[in-house]
């Protein structure tokens, strides 16, 4: 989540204007390939979005990827988003429905417990920036009265829309006290607008490799690929945080 709003829209655009999409193939005679999206400032270094692909050229995991040493700097900071778009391909995105990344650094964590700690929220949006920009504060009657189907069993909606986001749901059977990570869907107007991996500084910090199921609708209102786990990575070897959806499948 992320209680801070941007009001700016100028800001918004510097940040999206600055990302070229790009496909960048670790493998470029196969179709089993990481494609990476253009590096963006973060922290006194660089963050970048990135795609991976099956031997099928399938999608399987989207993610960021950051160093330890941006992560550092990052923390003594205010509370700040940064956005990423997702690599393309004749100009869309390769797994769609997801269209780009918003990552939001809460350095004193949201009002409410268990996320009143310092964490990220890496939002993996299902719209474009202009439908995300134009997502109002408040009371989301189309969202309250939508298909239950479109959420996955136990989770549960928590307060009204954020600007610029949606509304939040989260998973009541996760019991992660104190709050490590988890993972959020947002909604608005009735549409599934992203899915929310956060992760508390803490659970950084400890340079634990984790990964989880995702709880699963029983029914998609738009067709795409959709994430079945999430996971958050730390490589020794080369310093690089990791946080992905990951087991992308065919809705």
């Amino acid at each position: 989540m992320k209680t801070t709003i941007l009001t700016s829209f100028a800001i918004l655009a510097i940040f999206l204007s600055s990302c070229k999409q790009e496909d960048s193939p670790t493998n470029s005679g196969s179709k089993a390939a990481t494609y990476y999206g253009h590096s963006q400032a973060f922290g006194g270094d660089s963050i970048r979005s990135w795609i991976k692909t099956d031997v099928n050229g399938d999608p399987t995991s989207i993610g960021v990827s950051f160093k330890q040493s941006a992560f550092v700097k990052i923390e003594g900071n205010d509370d700040t988003t940064y956005m990423l778009m997702l690599p393309m391909s004749s100009g869309m995105s390769m797994a769609a429905p997801f269209d780009h990344i918003e990552i939001d650094w809460s350095k004193k964590g949201d009002p409410d417990p268990p996320y009143n700690v310092a964490h990220f929220d890496v939002h993996f949006f299902c719209v474009d920036t202009n439908a995300q920009n134009m997502v109002v504060p408040g009371m989301d009657n189309l969202t309250m009265m939508m298909d239950t189907g479109y959420v996955p069993h136990g989770y549960m909606m928590m307060m009204d829309a954020e600007a610029m986001m949606g509304v939040h749901f989260m998973d009541t059977t996760d019991h992660d006290i104190p709050f490590n990570h988890t993972c959020m869907y947002g909604f608005y107007h009735g549409d599934l607008y992203f899915m929310e991996p956060m992760v508390a500084k803490t659970y950084l910090d400890s340079k634990t490799n984790f990964s989880s199921p995702i709880k699963q609708p029983t029914k998609f209102k738009k067709s795409g690929w959709y994430p079945t786990k999430y996971s958050i990575n730390y490589s020794s070897a080369t310093g690089l945080y990791s946080v992905s959806i990951d087991g992308l499948t065919k809705h």
